[in-house]
């Protein structure tokens, strides 16, 4: 299943961005991360995994080193792609 996640920054994450983006690329590597932007204000990001259910979206968030420092929050919420509707 898709799940598109929302963070919102609560801190300033440039001490782990290093870290952060390290740990995104094992996301993507593992093919749980898809796809990733960050909100134009730098305020946060949106990302949209694949993962098996909401529980396994946010264990998979919550190794990002943003989340872990308490820097940055989720909203995770599941998502369809219309094509797959029928």
């Amino acid at each position: 299943m898709k799940y598109l996640a929302v963070s919102t920054n609560t801190a300033d994450p440039t001490p782990y961005l290093a870290e952060e983006n390290a740990q995104v690329e094992d996301l993507r590597a593992s093919g749980v991360l898809e796809r990733l932007l960050l909100k134009a204000d730098r305020s946060g990001a949106v990302i949209l995994l694949q993962a098996d259910d909401e529980g396994a979206a946010h264990a998979a968030l919550s190794t990002l080193p943003l989340v872990a420092h308490g820097i940055t929050s989720f909203a995770v919420t599941a998502v369809l792609d219309p094509a797959d509707l029928g």
